[in-house]
């Protein structure tokens, strides 16, 4: 009798052990994909603000320029401007890759790594010029 009720107890805290680690890392996965996405969206937005502003500063010409506060995402592998000179692009870890087109053509860098960064965006004659500051 003490050997059937031991068995039976080692069945329901298996299955409750088996229960719990599922939804654990079914939790894990859904957390992973949300934090994911957010980086990807962090980074786009901040992308389309770059690209924004250059264009405003473009449309009012030279000697324009602005001064803005970009934040990227710890996601973020790289960021470059293409060579087409109109494409904003980052890397993120998982292999993706986020980008922004401009109407304007766009000159200079734009930050490499994570974190929140101050840019100075100029006109010039024939581009918009992005520096680091």
């Amino acid at each position: 009798m003490k050997a059937q009720v031991s068995v039976e107890l080692l069945v329901i805290v298996g299955i409750g052990v088996a229960l719990v680690s599922i939804y654990v890392l079914h939790s894990y996965n859904l957390f992973y994909n949300y934090k994911t996405n957010m980086d990807n969206t962090i980074a786009k937005d901040a992308l389309e603000k770059i690209a924004k502003k250059a264009e405003f500063v473009s449309y009012q010409g030279k000697p324009a320029r602005q001064n803005i506060n970009i934040c990227f995402p710890s996601g973020i592998e790289n960021c470059s401007i293409l060579s087409n000179n109109r494409t904003l692009h980052c890397n993120m870890h998982e292999g993706k890759e986020v980008f922004y087109d401009s109407e304007v053509d766009l000159n200079g860098t734009v930050p490499q790594i994570s974190g929140c960064w101050d840019l100075v965006i100029s006109a010039k004659d024939n581009f918009v010029e992005i520096e680091v500051e």
